[in-house]
């Protein structure tokens, strides 16, 4: 395969129009897929559902996500960047306006899977990236895809939960509307990057979850205390933060529009402090007391979300939770990937994206679970339980 690549030039990625158009795009997917975050669950519950079978319908995305995400980057490598980029914003789409119409928790399961198994347009977007990029210049310019993510992260659950306000239906069509812009502007503004293509492409269930590179690394001691604290960080976030909407429902009987402001509060913390403070907190504390501190917030949150006395408390364990998630996913990952040679970097990523993805699947089911048949409580306090066998294993000079 070979990739048409950018002319050397000093800063040349900045004067590249492609980056931009890019950018868009990911804004535009992110924005949508923002929009309906804070929505799905209600509506789940609107269509009669527990909080256990909304857990099942949500963990079903991720599960199809966890195949269909690697299958994806390898068939664009065949057939090219811009049809699956178009195939899979399409499947969007498609998965957008069956929520809308969704009448039946079967609509709304179909929607999860058609958006899962074929919208796995992040991938094609930083493979496209990649392409039009030097060596040199990628981290700045995932940098700045980390901070468009971010952005849109910041409008999308406020819009979703304004939106919700007048409907359910509403805000997945607004989305559905969104998505179709970030098609038109793959079709006639993005060229395509791929000039020679395989013949054929080989897809095996290595692909889809690295059995052979986790074996290897799980016999490092040191890489595999970094891969299971990056996953128990994973397992205590996504619990939370999956189920979001119906905690907030649980503990305080409050509407979409104000858990909208508040996944919105949240992403606008995050987004200051992983642009803004990041670099002078790690200046000021050192790695290690920066992870230390970050995992304390994130418990301190927790007990604060789960003792909160009234609905309006709750933007202040958010800011202590944005700035644990702010500063210890970055730490980690560091260390993640000083934990090996720069050869085996990608490969070492690709297992504890898998990992992560994983966590993703199990944290709807179980915090769906608790919810039903437990105080709801109990769901920040079983995150609580993570974070300390964090801190416990950041102490672990094997981890370091």
């Amino acid at each position: 395969m070979e990739i048409k690549k950018t002319q050397a030039k000093k800063d040349d990625f900045a004067f590249d129009k492609r980056l931009y158009v890019v950018f868009l795009i990911v804004f535009t997917e992110v924005l949508g897929f923002s929009i309906a975050w804070p929505v799905v669950p209600a509506l789940g519950k609107d269509l009669g559902l527990t909080e256990l079978e909304i857990g099942l319908i949500l963990s079903v995305f991720s599960f199809c996500q966890l195949f269909a995400s690697p299958i994806t980057g390898k068939l664009s490598d065949r057939f090219g960047r811009k049809p699956l980029l178009i195939l899979s914003q399409i499947s969007t789409f498609a998965g957008f306006l069956m929520l809308g119409f969704a009448t039946s928790a079967y609509f709304l399961l179909a929607a999860r899977i058609i958006d899962g198994l074929l919208g796995s347009n992040m991938t094609v977007s930083q493979a496209y990236i990649s392409d039009i990029t030097l060596p040199k210049y990628r981290t700045r310019v995932f940098g700045y895809f980390s901070g468009v993510f971010g952005a849109a992260f910041i409008f999308g659950p406020v819009i979703g939960g304004i939106l919700a306000e007048i409907s359910y239906s509403v805000p997945m069509f607004f989305a559905a509307g969104i998505v179709l812009i970030s098609i038109f502007l793959v079709i006639f503004f993005l060229p395509e990057t791929v000039t020679k293509k395989p013949k054929r492409v080989s897809i095996s269930f290595n692909d889809v979850f690295p059995v052979r590179e986790t074996k290897e690394f799980v016999k490092i001691s040191k890489v595999r205390n970094i891969l299971i604290m990056f996953f128990i960080y994973n397992l205590g976030f996504f619990l939370l933060i999956s189920n979001f909407t119906l905690f907030m429902q649980a503990q305080f009987g409050i509407d979409v529009g104000l858990i909208g402001v508040y996944l919105g509060w949240f992403g606008l913390l995050r987004v200051i402090i992983q642009t803004l403070l990041i670099v002078r907190l790690l200046k000021a504390l050192g790695e290690e007391s920066m992870l230390k501190t970050g995992i304390i917030a994130m418990i301190i949150s927790m007990i604060g979300l789960a003792f909160s006395p009234d609905y309006m408390f709750v933007f202040i364990p958010l800011i202590f939770l944005a700035y644990g998630t702010g500063v210890v996913r970055p730490v980690i990952t560091s260390r993640l990937t000083n934990s090996v040679t720069e050869k085996k970097t990608a490969t070492l990523l690709g297992v504890n994206n898998s990992l992560n993805s994983i966590a993703q699947i199990i944290t709807p089911i179980v915090g769906g679970f608790m919810i039903q048949y437990l105080p709801s409580q109990m769901l920040p306090l079983v995150s609580v339980l993570f974070f300390l066998v964090m801190f416990f294993l950041s102490r672990n000079k094997n981890s370091e």
